[in-house]
């Protein structure tokens, strides 16, 4: 059987079924940012096992994204340390610990400590996962297979909201439990990324975990990929891919820094658009609306049309274009926090029943976020950066934007109990549609198209376009 799986690397191409792999991750992933919305109000009844208080719950819902700073850190010497896929397979072994632990915990500070240890998974797969996909997909669908893993993240999240107030606390953990050792059990057999292992000088491996991607069975076949990676290769980086090569690529290069800071006030403006608050408070927004429609089919409904409108966005990504999508959906985000910003208004400063009439606007409006974000901002966050940066700066990019992710998100998420207690949930709703209007107009000056583009072409043209005036005086009069 052995011999059997050795044989079809060579023959059958494993870019696909690599990018379906790193899917399993992404809906772990998924599972684990899930977890808290079926969870935590059970907790919080005094049946529980555990019973804590709104406060901890809170600390349960945010406390992952602050806790996954310190790996996301170290995660670009651990990537250049051991590369792309060991990297991957060892974000399994955190979730698995988080299930387990989960399983047999007793007391609040054991469930904050399995969260904490989860992060560590997260901080992995999400800023690594569209590095290594990026990097083993051709031009034509790279979109594609990254689109198709944040569509598994939101499935594993649809997955948590469906089945958890159903389940058990501790059947829930036990699920949570096999799809680590899935995961692992599948990855095991794909192959390291092209762009690392000649970036460590290792051509001959290089060339091989390219013919299996590709499945061809000759060298000369991927030859002329293989050299084209290199030349982008000598053209972005010296001579070694490090975290320290990074940071001296930015200081030297005046091109790489611009496409860099791009990267960042473009994640800023996806993540401020309030994604991370208004997921983690799904269903306490439908509560709070006192519409009469049920809460919790509701937030079924809310995380079915987020998974529905990413499977839109994974069959259109690379044939509408990015820019398209992005500018599409940030509309659409800006349209709906600024209705439920003026639901929560009325509801509080106009004439009781003034909302009754539109007791369909917050489950519309989260609808409308979710399938606005789901149809460009939810993939894209990770796609662009990847895209935009040479492959010197990948690695620190993603590393980069998942601290953005975080510490926004952190923030965001708790700001939005805080506020709300205090004024009114009007006043983050505007705050999110304003950030989602910003980012509109940064998108469609500052962001170039980048579908079907090699990264040379893109950094040329990013480059060219940041600084005319020096290009027109080089010429000669």
């Amino acid at each position: 059987m052995s011999s059997v799986v050795a044989m079809l690397p060579s023959r059958v191409p494993l870019q696909l079924p690599a990018a379906m792999a790193v899917s399993l991750a992404y809906l772990n992933a998924g599972m684990f940012f899930g977890w808290s919305s079926p969870i935590i109000p059970e907790l919080q009844k005094n049946t529980s096992h555990i019973p804590i208080t709104e406060d901890q719950g809170s600390w349960l819902a945010s406390v992952g994204l602050l806790a996954s700073v310190p790996p996301t850190l170290l995660l670009g010497v651990f990537v250049e340390t051991v590369g792309r896929r060991w990297a991957l397979l060892f974000a399994a072994l955190p979730l698995l610990t988080f299930a387990v632990w989960q399983r047999f915990a007793t007391t609040f500070g054991e469930l904050l400590a399995t969260i904490v240890v989860g992060s560590v998974s997260t901080s992995i797969i999400l800023p690594l996962g569209p590095v290594y996909l990026v990097e083993i997909a051709e031009d034509h669908i790279r979109g594609f297979l990254v689109s198709m893993a944040t569509t598994m993240a939101g499935l594993g999240s649809l997955l948590m909201t469906a089945v958890g107030p159903k389940l058990s606390f501790f059947t829930v953990t036990e699920i949570m439990m096999v799809w680590p050792v899935l995961f692992a059990a599948v990855f095991w057999w794909m192959p390291e990324s092209p762009y690392y292992l000649l970036a460590k000088h290792r051509k001959d491996e290089a060339t091989k975990a390219l013919m299996r991607l590709r499945g061809k069975s000759s060298e000369d076949e991927v030859q002329a990929e293989l050299e084209v990676i290199q030349r982008g290769l000598e053209e972005n980086t010296q001579k070694e891919v490090s975290a320290a090569d990074a940071f001296r690529e930015l200081r030297r290069n005046a091109g790489s820094r611009r496409l860099f800071m791009l990267s960042m006030v473009f994640t800023m403006c996806v993540v401020l658009s309030g994604v991370d608050a208004i997921n983690a408070n799904t269903l306490h927004i439908l509560v709070e609306s006192n519409s009469s429609l049920d809460p919790e089919l509701s937030a079924i409904g809310v995380s079915s049309s987020t998974v529905l409108s990413c499977t839109v966005f994974s069959l259109v990504v690379d044939r509408l274009g990015r820019k398209p999508l992005l500018l599409f959906s940030l509309c659409g985000c800006c349209v709906a926090t600024t209705s439920l910003g003026v639901y929560f208004f009325l509801s509080i400063y106009a004439n009781e029943g003034t909302t009754d009439a539109v007791f369909w606007l917050p489950l519309t409006g989260l609808i409308v976020f979710f399938v606005s974000y789901g149809m460009g901002l939810n993939s894209l966050l990770w796609v662009m950066p990847n895209e935009l940066v040479p492959p010197s700066l990948r690695v620190l990019a993603s590393s980069s934007v998942y601290i953005l992710v975080a510490v926004l998100g952190f923030s965001d998420t708790k700001l939005f109990q805080v506020v709300t207690d205090a004024y009114g949930a009007f006043i983050p709703f505007w705050f999110f549609a304003t950030c989602s209007f910003l980012g509109i107009i940064f998108v469609w000056f500052f962001i170039p198209e980048t579908k079907g583009r090699s990264f040379a072409d893109i950094s040329s043209e990013k480059n060219f376009e940041s600084s005319p005036h020096h290009d027109e005086s080089s010429q000669p009069t």
